[in-house]
């Protein structure tokens, strides 16, 4: 696998999946083009599938809740725990798109890359 064409910073907020039960999952990383979700509990995500996400930033942020559309492009499941990645859509001047760009500001600003 080749190198990433954009660093993924590690986030502590949470993601609200619409159409999967129960999904509250914690928003492990973002990346300009994607994201990644993991939760204790089993992700009824089906691959190559959309969606939409609920991103609630962390608090000491200052960024409200905004919505995204994702693309489903793997996961990984046991028993505990799951993960998921996707590929985030914001068309320009989507009401996402500003809040989204602060958050990955922000999370960049306060350091942690991902490899």
């Amino acid at each position: 696998m080749g190198a990433r064409k954009y660093p993924r910073y590690e986030s502590g907020g949470q993601v609200c999946i619409a159409g999967v039960l129960d999904t509250k999952a914690i928003l492990k990383n973002l990346s300009v083009r994607g994201l990644c979700v993991e939760s204790s509990e089993f992700l009824d995500i089906v691959p190559h599938s959309k969606y939409i996400a609920d991103v609630f930033p962390e608090t000491e942020s200052n960024i409200k809740p905004f919505t995204v559309d994702i693309e489903s492009k793997w996961i990984w499941t046991r028993k505990d725990h799951s993960e998921s990645g996707f590929i985030v859509t914001i068309p320009s001047g989507a009401p996402a798109e500003k809040p989204f760009n602060d958050y990955l500001n922000f999370l960049s600003e306060r350091g942690g890359t991902v490899d």
